[in-house]
């Protein structure tokens, strides 16, 4: 019974708090920090982690597990819990920053991890600056300011978006977006408005056929496939080197980018 408490005790903290197991041997090489969906319960993580080390990527894949509830509702509607999962997430990279000094950072989300993920870059401290950020089926309004995270980004952020994402299009409109914004579409349905001065920083990549021999067929949660991730996500935080594979014909593709002038 006391084991039981013990364990519990554990388990409680590990959700209060963020999982992520400290800094292993990889993390030597860099570390890319994972933000998973509501509830925490896609495996996003063990396809990002697989298609980045098939490209050649021999940093450490760190989960963000930012949910209180473990329910999909309560996550998606009650903001605060993202909103404080990104704090606490800036902490994190903040401290591998401090101890691994000059290693590249990257930051994945999937869905309302998206969220998660953007709110943490709010967060850091000046001289704090991750390399890139890639956002798949991002549940955030598509007109979200994303400049404040930008000023703590070096490179870009990535947005992949589908026009047929069926949860973005039902659902989500329903609960709301993860930032509180209710029967509007989400950057990860439409593209991510880009604001005035940032047309070079963010970069968003809407669904096409060729997409689907790799798994992603458009759907919520296709984007972390790591066949997907291996061809493509993995472009934007594998560094070309002598061990590592050419760069895909796909990912080197054209992007569009949602002005924002535009009117929907």
């Amino acid at each position: 019974m006391r084991n039981g408490r013990c364990i519990a005790v554990v388990v409680l903290t590990a959700a209060l708090t963020g999982c992520i197991a400290g800094f292993g041997e990889r993390a030597t090489y860099g570390i890319t920090f994972y933000c998973p969906g509501v509830g925490n319960m896609d495996l996003g993580d063990e396809g990002i982690r697989a298609g980045l080390e098939k490209a050649g990527y021999h940093g450490q894949v760190a989960r963000m597990t930012w949910s209180l509830s473990f329910n999909p509702a309560i996550d998606q509607t009650v903001r605060i819990i993202a909103q404080q999962g990104g704090k606490r997430l800036a902490g994190y990279i903040q401290d591998y920053m401090d101890q691994y000094p000059g290693r590249e950072v990257n930051v994945v989300g999937l869905s309302a991890g998206t969220g998660v993920a953007v709110w943490a870059l709010e967060a850091l401290k000046p001289k704090y600056k991750v390399s890139n950020v890639v956002l798949i089926s991002s549940s955030l309004w598509h007109k979200y300011d994303v400049s404040p995270a930008l000023r703590n980004v070096q490179g870009k952020i990535y947005n992949y978006y589908s026009p047929t994402d069926a949860v973005l299009a039902g659902p989500m409109k329903v609960f709301g977006s993860i930032d509180g914004v209710f029967l509007e579409d989400a950057a990860g349905a439409v593209g991510l408005q880009v604001p005035a001065g940032a047309e070079s920083r963010i970069a968003n990549v809407e669904w096409r056929a060729e997409f689907e021999q790799y798994g992603y067929y458009g759907g919520h949660g296709d984007g972390t496939n790591a066949a997907f991730v291996a061809a493509v996500i993995a472009e934007h935080i594998v560094k070309p080197g002598a061990d590592q594979p050419p760069r895909t014909a796909l990912a080197r593709q054209a992007v569009t980018a949602p002005q924002a002038g535009r009117s929907d």
